[in-house]
């Protein structure tokens, strides 16, 4: 039977490293029906969540003893924003769990304790940002999902349901700070913008593939939509016309239709979007879009998923024309050192003109 659990193990890591990947795959976030019914489970925490954070070292760490964390669910994946990942807050730090589900939303509600046994799991960082899952067997990613529900049950346990956390109201000075990683937030008067040396100010990243289908790590497949490396974008146009929070599928094709891509070049330099666009069409997915926003002097990068509900939402164009300022409420995160932020759904953006 050991080696049987065992097995099982190595071949629910596996599998689940196939969906550790740059971008958000499709999400369904419709009604799953009546979530399972269950008891409470009441448990008392031996480690807080800033605790277990601060064993990371230089390396992913695989925990041996019978540690356990507890926190509030703060994260909800019905919009589709946030794919196969938890977020819970004790009153320390925020961690990702890494659950290889969608519609997570019917299980785990806002404000509902969350208690996770540690032992066994890994604590890893994607892109400079801790999470909480399975070994990697491969060694390609630090961590990866638990997407078998037996392992589920036996490490992440629901406790009561009780009031949602307001968000932490967080200044540009702590952006970056671990305590407030991982944590629901509230960013108060960002403006658009970025850093770009571009005369505008002003900058998205996107990174379309010619082929989802195939190697998306090859140059000759990639397209970055950005303001640096081969794609500088038009001085006129530094965003590249884009302005939705990010791009379903048809949204994508209706933005390479309108010409505003054609000038962007395939990585290897092999050929434009304009000479590509048939096949472009024809190969179109949704796509995620980095949103850039200064607190301050600080760059926040709000990234949208293409699958999300909100994808071809329009931003406000006071926004984008700098006139309003926003407050944004979501889930604070790193990546590659900079401060991202994930919206959960767009009650979280409030525009003040």
């Amino acid at each position: 039977m050991r080696k049987l659990l065992y097995t099982l193990s190595a071949f629910a890591a596996a599998v689940s490293v196939l969906a550790s990947c740059d971008e958000w795959e499709p999400v369904f976030t419709g009604d799953y029906g009546e979530a399972d019914v269950y008891e409470p489970v009441k448990m008392t925490p031996n480690t807080t969540i800033m605790e277990l954070k601060k064993l990371y070292k230089t390396g992913p760490v695989k925990i041996q003893n019978d540690m356990i964390i507890g926190g509030q669910v703060v994260s909800e994946d019905r919009s589709g924003n946030i794919y196969k990942s938890l977020y819970i807050q004790d009153e320390t730090s925020g961690i990702e769990l890494k659950i290889g589900k969608s519609g997570l939303y019917n299980d785990y509600k806002l404000g509902q304790w969350v208690y996770v046994k540690c032992s066994g799991l890994t604590l890893g960082k994607y892109n400079d940002m801790l999470q909480l899952g399975f070994a990697d067997p491969t060694g390609e990613y630090e961590t990866s999902y638990l997407d078998v529900q037996y392992f589920i049950d036996n490490h992440i346990f629901r406790g009561e349901i009780g009031t949602p956390l307001e968000a932490k109201e967080i200044t540009s000075a702590d952006l970056l700070k671990e305590e407030n990683l991982g944590c629901y937030v509230s960013l108060k008067g960002l403006k658009y913008g970025s850093k770009t040396e571009n005369p505008a100010g002003k900058e998205i990243f996107c990174l379309i593939y010619v082929d989802p289908n195939k190697d998306t790590k090859a140059s000759s497949n990639r397209i970055f939509l950005s303001d640096s490396g081969l794609n500088y974008a038009p001085v006129s146009d530094p965003t590249w016309g884009i302005t939705t929070w990010a791009m379903s599928k048809q949204g994508m094709i209706k933005y390479l239709n309108s010409g505003k891509f054609d000038e962007a070049k395939v990585n290897d330099g092999s050929a434009t979007v304009a000479e590509i666009k048939d096949k472009l069409i024809s190969n179109a997915s949704a796509y995620s879009v980095s949103q850039y926003f200064l607190m301050g002097n600080k760059e926040v990068q709000v990234r949208s998923s293409g699958y999300s509900r909100f994808a071809d939402t329009e931003i406000d164009p006071a926004i984008l024309d700098g006139t309003a300022t926003v407050d944004l409420k979501g889930i604070l995160t790193v990546y590659q050192g900079g401060t991202q932020f994930t919206l959960i759904d767009l009650d979280g953006v409030t525009v003040h003109k």
